[in-house]
């Protein structure tokens, strides 16, 4: 534009047009509105990716598990199907744990009496998803418990005979929640031999020959679950082995000399009327032994009568905290539990039962055939070491009724009709009826069972009418 001469187009410089985009104010202005909204934009998009995040990872809330409860009743029930005053050591996680797996593919009242037995949610059962979680989470909490002085090492497998087709989300909830292998593998001896193999792995040698023969044998077994848990872990505070000598056991059967765990030490022990128990702790984490002695006025059976988690929590509210002189004999013991006579009665038996157990979660026509747990446990001066492996064993109902109804009763006695028919397309190719079933010589004048006079047989060739009009006899 030249010096002097005013713009024909009326718009003047940048800066002295107001809604020039050159305009510094304008530039100012669009600078800001720009930012604001790329803030907004970014905003927007955080909060969509963390709903949609959300959505994806949102899982149901874990359903309330009384496990101390389950595992009081399930020690009380393994205790009474012992011989008395034996020694009896199981992991009421292994079994809880085995049969909440095998309790998100069960139906109806499977499922009900299954979470019953297991106090796992309240009146109506949890969703398998609830189950899921609720073990999820205590799967991951247990683990958080390990560390380099507690080894702690959980597993769960499930052993399917090949052809087995597991629904899809059984087999998925399996693997995410439980962290189940899913593996095949023909029943019998070779079945038997795998699975040993793998849980005397897993359990570092502990259990061995967990399946002894004749189960896997039916041929009707179609899945194995399979549940192991190992621990080895060291006092926080360990034993010297040289303050270990013998002292006197009073056993139910007579006194008996047995070496002993000594030292005095600042401990904590829990006070109840019933008894006092001693803490152990394992070394650098939250796992710990509670050692419970019947007080001098009460028996083993009066705390094994009182064991619940509210009594335990109550325990725990009563510590005493001071030097102890701590006698404690060195154990190394295992215990084998057929756990369908203790399940059954704590609710479970329908999964015990061809004619009841609904497994449709898992696979069609599925109960639960076998079930056992063997655990052992040692104790010395370095700290703990425990094993347990648990299996249960899924197969098919008999090809035959296992509940024979009484039979409905039909009985032809009187006059019937009778039809033939395609039934693709439901074209009837004969019809008749049956007045007098007493066979027939003449075919020509009736079926047998069924004989019409020929004075009324409208297409006989004696029919009088028929020969009127041939005239002469067909």
């Amino acid at each position: 534009m030249t010096p002097g001469k005013s713009d024909p187009s009326g718009a003047g410089t940048p800066k002295q047009n107001p809604v020039h985009p050159a305009n510094p104010e304008i530039l100012s202005k669009l600078r800001r509105t720009a930012m604001k909204m790329t803030i907004a934009i970014r905003i927007a998009i955080a909060a969509l990716t963390c709903c949609s995040y959300g959505a994806k990872a949102a899982s149901p809330a874990p359903a309330a598990w009384r496990q101390a409860d389950f595992a009081a009743e399930l020690f009380r029930a393994a205790a009474e199907a012992e011989t008395p005053h034996e020694n009896v050591v199981l992991s009421p996680w292994g079994v809880a744990n085995l049969f909440a797996l095998l309790q998100t593919g069960a139906r109806g009242d499977t499922a009900k009496g299954m979470a019953f037995a297991l106090q796992l949610g309240g009146v109506e059962p949890p969703e398998p998803e609830e189950t899921a979680a609720t073990f999820h989470e205590a799967r991951t909490n247990l683990s958080r418990a390990a560390n380099d002085d507690v080894a702690l090492e959980l597993s769960d497998s499930l052993w399917l005979k090949p052809g087995l087709a597991l629904s899809e989300s059984f087999r998925s909830r399996a693997r995410e929640a439980f962290d189940a292998d899913v593996r095949f593998t023909e029943m019998g001896a070779k079945g038997r031999e795998e699975i040993n193999d793998f849980v005397a792995e897993k359990t570092h040698d502990r259990i061995k020959n967990l399946i002894r023969p004749p189960v896997l044998d039916d041929p009707l077994t179609r899945l194995v679950a399979v549940d192991t848990v190992y621990l080895k872990a060291k006092w926080q505070n360990p034993f010297k082995k040289d303050a270990t000598h013998d002292q006197t056991f009073h056993a139910p059967g007579g006194d008996v000399e047995v070496p002993f765990l000594h030292d005095t030490r600042h401990a904590e022990i829990l006070d109840a009327p019933e008894c006092a128990a001693l803490r152990l702790p394992y070394r650098y984490g939250s796992m710990e032994m509670l050692v419970l002695l019947p007080s001098p006025s009460n028996t083993l059976a009066d705390v094994e009568a009182k064991l619940s988690g509210p009594w335990l929590d109550r325990l725990a509210a009563s510590p005493w905290r001071g030097e102890t002189a701590i006698a404690l004999p060195k154990f190394d013991f295992g215990s084998e539990h057929d756990l369908k006579p203790i399940l059954e009665p704590m609710g479970m038996g329908a999964a015990f039962d061809a004619r009841r157990a609904d497994f449709s979660g898992i696979a069609p026509h599925l109960y639960v055939s076998d079930a056992v747990q063997k655990a052992n446990v040692t104790v010395d001066e370095d700290g703990t070491e425990a094993a347990a492996a648990t299996y249960a064993v899924m197969a098919l109902r008999s090809a035959g009724p296992m509940h024979k109804a009484p039979p409905r009763p039909f009985v032809a006695d009187r006059p019937f009709l009778f039809l033939i028919r395609e039934t693709r397309t439901g074209l009837i190719l004969f019809l008749g009826r049956v007045c007098k079933p007493a066979a027939s010589q003449d075919r020509m004048t009736g079926f047998a069972g069924f004989t019409c006079p020929l004075s009324q047989n409208p297409v006989h060739p004696d029919n009088p009418e028929i020969l009127s009009k041939n005239g002469a006899r067909l």
